[in-house]
């Protein structure tokens, strides 16, 4: 036995290590009431799969019993072993800070409470093992590129494919697509409620008096995603992407200065330029997004269904809504018309109306998250494509794109095998 060890340990190939087996084994054996040591139940290499790792859903089975989890468990862990010892593969700090950035702002999305999300990471326990988290699965999906990197499909693969899934019957869909128009209903803030976001914001450019109060203030207050995590950092920004009055505002600053509160369609901001060059600018900015009042919203909600009413007695035409609407003083308006969507990118409640509507038909407003701000949403259905089976000479790219991926994870599947021919494991079975 400890030949064959000894043997799988020169070839560098993973291990589980057998002694773990002996002191579990000799648990079970001198005392039934211990439970297997912390809870393992394989090393690979350094790294240990734990009970808890390979636990299922269902009380009823043993985590063994759940064959293909431990064995995606298996597998990462195997990726992640070789990966890091593999010289080819570097991640970069500036690459891995890019990583956290990215997690953080969608993790940031499913907060509601955005001080229990800022609390966390006054914890450098927790911030440790962020970081180790995002840094292993990097690595894993590097190493999975590399050794998926060769995969290629033929014409022949993909036309085999489609033959197998209709003998089983199995035919892959297009989802159905419809075409709508439809009008976003934002409230107009009162006078009121406008002086509460400045004077919020003026006391907030009072508070700052270097970069690292503006980049603490920033990631404390600033509701936009993309830039309030670096402190409120936007570099490199196009001159020509800039709207018209962000444009005019930032450009009579000076480098380093603060701009006073103003308003765009995101919201309310200030900014300090950081650098002016002949085609794009550095700058920090603070964005807040205004939180409509109940009456605000109760007066948006009456406004969108009495204009839907007006759409469907007067029949008005598209292009011509804009001009209507924008002369009232209780909303602000964005149009969009003729936009082909998939039907399972609706949400479920207009899925499901839908379903009986006709072309012309259109939907009671409903209430919608849009760039972070409440709005009321109506949705004229003008036209609808249903579902129809993948074809090869229509569906080619789609296909193909699809069986390359099967093609991968086969070939994954295959090198766990091969690797595993060459590691002495113990296998628990189950009971």
């Amino acid at each position: 036995m400890k030949n064959l060890i000894m043997k799988n340990l020169n070839r560098k190939f993973f291990f589980i290590i057998l002694f773990i087996f002996c002191v579990v084994h000799n648990c079970f054996s001198y005392s039934s009431g211990l439970k297997k040591l912390s809870g393992i139940s394989v090393v690979v290499g350094d790294d240990i799969i734990l009970d808890s790792d390979n636990n299922n859903e269902k009380k009823e089975k043993k985590p063994f019993c759940d064959t293909d989890r431990f064995n995606n468990i298996l597998t990462q862990k195997l990726m992640l072993y070789y990966a890091k010892k593999d010289k080819s593969i570097k991640i970069t700090d500036q690459e891995l800070e890019s990583k956290i950035q990215e997690f953080i702002l969608k993790m940031k999305k499913k907060y509601i409470n955005q001080e229990e999300f800022l609390m966390q990471f006054q914890n450098k326990e927790f911030l440790k093992e962020l970081e180790e988290e995002i840094k292993n699965q990097e690595y894993i999906e590097r190493f999975y590129d590399k050794i998926t990197n060769d995969v290629e499909v033929t014409p022949k693969e993909v036309k085999h494919f489609l033959n197998q899934e209709q003998k089983q019957n199995q035919i892959p869909f297009i989802p159905k697509k419809i075409c709508i128009s439809y009008i976003i209903f934002f409230p107009r803030l009162s006078n009121i409620h406008k002086k509460k976001i400045i004077d919020f914001l003026n006391q907030i450019k009072k508070e700052i008096h270097s970069d690292i109060d503006f980049s603490t203030k920033a990631i404390l207050f600033s509701e936009d995603d993309s830039s309030a995590l670096k402190g409120g950092l936007i570099q490199g920004m196009k001159i020509n992407n800039i709207s018209q009055k962000f444009f005019h505002l930032v450009l009579s600053l000076k480098e380093g200065e603060i701009s006073k509160p103003f308003e765009t369609n995101l919201g309310f901001h200030i900014v300090k330029l950081e650098k002016k060059r002949k085609d794009d600018i550095d700058f920090r900015h603070i964005l807040i997004k205004p939180k409509y009042s109940k009456n605000e919203l109760y007066k948006t909600k009456l406004f969108s269904e009495f204009f839907r009413k007006r759409m469907i007695h007067q029949k008005i035409n598209l292009d011509k809504i804009p001009n209507l609407l924008n002369q009232n003083k209780i909303v602000d308006v964005i149009v969009r018309d003729s936009i082909w969507v998939e039907e399972n990118q609706l949400p479920e409640k207009m899925k499901k109306e839908f379903l009986f509507f006709k072309k012309g038909e259109i939907t009671n407003p409903h209430k919608e998250i849009i760039d972070g701000k409440e709005a009321f949403v109506i949705v004229k259905l003008l036209d609808k494509k249903p579902s129809k089976p993948f074809s090869f000479e229509e569906n080619y790219n789609f296909l193909k794109h699809f069986v390359k991926n099967i093609k991968k994870k086969e070939k994954i599947k295959n090198w766990t095998k091969e690797i595993l021919k060459n590691t002495y494991y113990v296998k628990f079975n189950c009971y």
